[in-house]
C-alpha cells in the first residue's frame, strides 16, 4: 500500500515542531544552568598569579666588597646578601667608645671637683659661722666698754678718777671698735667666699650632667657607641624571609648608597592569584571561600586556593581632576560595561615541579564550600566581612 504524501508530510511538521521546541527548551535549560552555575561559581579568566616584592637596599652608604648572591637564587630567611666595606664603620665605633671612655673619665672629674667645692663649702660656711660669733663676743665687750666710759666720763669730771684711768678707757674703747669692725670685715670676706664656693658646686653639677640615677653626658656617649655599632651591623645585609633574588644587576666594586634599591627579593612564603572579577559576580563571593586556580603554563594542574580579601576601589578610567573639580566627558553609552574589581585568592598547595612565578596566565573558579583563611591574610579578610 503506497504512503499519504499529505500524512508524511503532516508526520514530519510534527516531529520538526516537536524537535524545534526540544532544541528551545534544552538551550533555555542549558543557559539557565549556565548562568546559576557561573553565579554560584564564578569564575575568570583575567587573573594573574602574584606574590609580594621587597626591594633591598642598605642602610648605610659604602662599597660593595663581598656579593654573595646571583639573580633568580633561592635564599633562605638570614642567609646574608651582600657585605658593604664595613672598615669606616669599624674605625667609627672605635672613636665612639674612645669618647664614651673619656666621656666616663670626665664625669668622675668632675664627681672629684664637685666632691672637693662641696668641703669647701662646708669648711667657709664652718668659718662663716665662727666669724659671726666672733663679732658677737666683740660686739658684747664693745658694749660694756662703751658703758664703762659712760661711767667714767661724769667722774673724771668731779675727779674721782684720774686722768690716766680715763684714757686707759677711750682706747680700750677705741681698740674695741676696731676689733669689731676688722670682725665685721672678715665675716663678709667668709660669707663672699662661701656664696663663690656654692656656684662652683653648682657649676660642677650642672657640668656632670647628671639626673637622677642616668648621667646624660654618659648616655649621649653610648647612645652613639649603640649608633655606631648598629650601622656596622647594616654592613651586612641578610634576606628578612625566604624568597627568590631578582632583577639583580651588580657586582662587587659598586657603590651603594643608603636606601637605593640594588635589586629585589620575591617573598616566596605566601603566593596568590589576583582575579579580576565582575561587579555583577561580587556578591557571590566571600572572603574564606574555596577556590580553583588553574595555570596556563601548568594545563590540567589543579592549584587550591582560598579567597583572602575584596578590593574596595578601582581607578574610573572617565574621570579625571582638573585643579578642585572633577573632568566629566559627556558621551552616551549604548553599551554599559561591568567594573572589575581584584579579588585576591590565596594559593595553599604547592608542587615543587610545578613552581610559581609571577605574572603567570591563570583561571580562577571561586566554589561554594568555606576554607580557613591563613593567618597572615586575617586583617584583609576581616576589614571584607565588616561591611557584608
Amino acid at each position: 500500500m503506497a504512503n499519504d504524501p499529505k500524512l508524511d508530510y503532516r508526520r514530519r511538521v510534527r516531529i520538526g515542531r516537536i524537535l524545534g521546541m526540544a532544541i528551545v527548551l534544552a538551550a533555555v535549560t542549558t543557559g539557565a544552568w549556565v548562568w546559576q552555575i557561573n553565579f554560584r561559581h564564578p569564575r575568570t579568566n583575567d587573573a594573574m598569579i602574584r606574590a609580594d616584592i621587597v626591594g633591598i637596599a642598605p642602610e648605610v652608604s659604602g662599597r660593595i666588597v663581598r656579593l654573595h648572591v646571583r639573580d633568580n637564587q633561592f635564599v633562605r630567611k638570614g642567609e646574608l646578601l651582600y657585605v658593604i666595606d664595613p672598615r669606616p664603620y669599624q674605625a667609627k665605633l672605635d672613636r665612639a667608645k674612645a669618647e664614651l671612655m673619656l666621656a666616663e673619665q670626665e664625669v668622675e672629674s668632675l664627681r672629684a671637683s664637685k666632691s672637693s667645692a662641696v668641703s669647701a663649702v662646708a669648711r667657709l660656711e664652718h668659718q662663716h659661722a665662727a666669724a659671726l660669733a666672733e663679732i658677737k663676743r666683740i660686739a658684747a665687750d664693745d658694749d660694756y666698754l662703751e658703758q664703762y666710759l659712760e661711767q667714767l666720763e661724769p667722774l673724771a669730771a668731779k675727779q674721782y678718777v684720774t686722768g690716766d684711768q680715763l684714757r686707759q678707757a677711750r682706747a680700750r674703747y677705741s681698740a674695741s671698735r676696731a676689733a669689731l669692725a676688722d670682725a665685721k670685715a672678715k665675716a663678709l670676706s667668709v660669707g663672699s667666699a662661701v656664696s663663690e664656693a656654692e656656684s662652683d658646686s653648682r657649676r660642677a653639677q650642672s657640668l656632670i650632667a647628671q639626673v637622677g640615677d642616668v648621667n646624660a653626658r654618659v648616655e649621649a656617649a653610648r647612645a652613639t657607641v649603640t649608633a655606631a655599632e648598629l650601622e656596622l651591623e647594616y654592613c651586612e645585609v641578610r634576606a628578612p624571609f625566604d624568597a627568590y633574588v631578582t632583577n639583580l644587576n651588580t657586582r662587587e666594586g659598586e657603590y651603594a648608597k643608603a636606601g637605593g634599591q640594588l635589586f629585589a627579593l620575591v617573598d616566596d612564603r605566601h603566593w596568590y592569584a589576583v582575579a579580576n572579577y565582575k561587579e555583577t559576580y561580587l556578591q557571590s563571593i566571600r572572603p574564606g571561600q574555596e577556590a580553583d586556580v588553574f595555570l596556563v603554563g601548568y594545563p590540567g594542574k589543579r592549584f587550591r586556593g582560598v579567597v583572602t580579601g575584596i578590593a574596595w576601589a578601582n581607578a574610573p578610567d572617565n574621570v579625571k581632576q582638573q585643579g578642585g573639580l572633577p573632568e566629566v566627558q559627556r558621551t552616551l553609552n549604548w553599551v554599559v560595561l561591568a567594573s572589575r574589581f581584584p579579588v585576591r585568592i590565596e594559593i595553599l598547595d604547592r608542587d615543587p615541579e610545578r613552581p610559581l612565578r609571577m605574572g603567570m596566565t591563570a583561571f580562577v573558579t571561586v566554589l561554594d564550600r568555606t576554607l580557613p583563611i591563613p593567618d597572615d591574610s586575617v586583617a584583609s579578610a576581616d576589614g571584607d566581612r565588616q561591611h557584608d
